[in-house]
């Protein structure tokens, strides 16, 4: 069934459930104005999520990519969390659109459909879900008690995905308010920019992270690459 065309259906369905609960929690922060404040390069956004109709945020939701992420980049702390180790990340985690108690239930629901998706479809699962190869693989190991456990540990780590990336979001809601199909497949391809630099930049780091254990390289060692 891998990969199948039905697989394939079920999958966009789902990602796009995922995609309007996602958008309907940040839209329902921005017009209560607890998220997005302390952050200046959201400010022009907040505007477009609050007065965001049902309509838009519909149309938004088609995006055939989740708008959601969960740490999905970073090989590093999904290896941290499942291994126990205690964190020494300082990243901010107060802004997030997504807190309370709502967003338990949906953090819950797209990690167990990145898990089903990298134990069943691992190929397409870094394209749907933004997965680091080595992060889908990490997943794929978990069981459904993990998963459980793993979102009320880590809720905090639960964000809009391309969240450092405001001009995306507002390419995305000026797109879905115009009515304009031609103008949200572009902003699709937008989506697979972003994804390609995000992959380049995971194999940038492991590549990084090999060298440093493995000594510098010597030139015969180039030369003899």
């Amino acid at each position: 069934m891998e990969n199948s065309p039905v697989s394939v259906i079920l999958l966009n369905t789902t990602v796009r459930h995922l995609n309007e609960r996602g958008l309907a929690l940040m839209a329902k922060a921005a017009r209560a104005c607890d998220w997005a404040a302390g952050l200046s390069s959201w400010k022009e956004i907040r505007p477009f999520l609050a007065r965001a109709s049902e309509s838009t945020l519909s149309r938004a939701s088609r995006c055939p990519m989740t708008l959601l992420d969960f740490n999905f980049q970073r090989v590093t702390w999904w290896s941290r969390v499942i291994n126990r180790r205690p964190s020494g990340d300082s990243r901010q985690r107060s802004l997030s659109a997504f807190h309370g108690d709502e967003a338990i239930p949906l953090a819950h629901d797209l990690l167990l459909e990145a898990w089903s998706a990298a134990r069943s479809m691992s190929q397409v699962s870094s394209l749907v879900f933004g997965m680091a190869p080595e992060v889908t693989t990490l997943i794929a190991g978990l069981s459904p008690r993990d998963i459980d456990q793993l979102v009320v540990q880590e809720i905090q780590e639960f964000r809009p995905r391309w969240e450092n990336r405001p001009m995306f979001w507002k390419e995305l809601f000026q797109a879905a308010t115009q009515m304009d199909d031609e103008i949200l497949e572009n902003v699709y391809l937008h989506c697979l920019q972003l994804l390609g630099g995000e992959l380049a930049s995971t194999r940038g780091q492991l590549f990084t992270s090999v060298t440093a254990a493995q000594g510098p390289v010597t030139e015969a060692t180039a030369q003899a690459s």
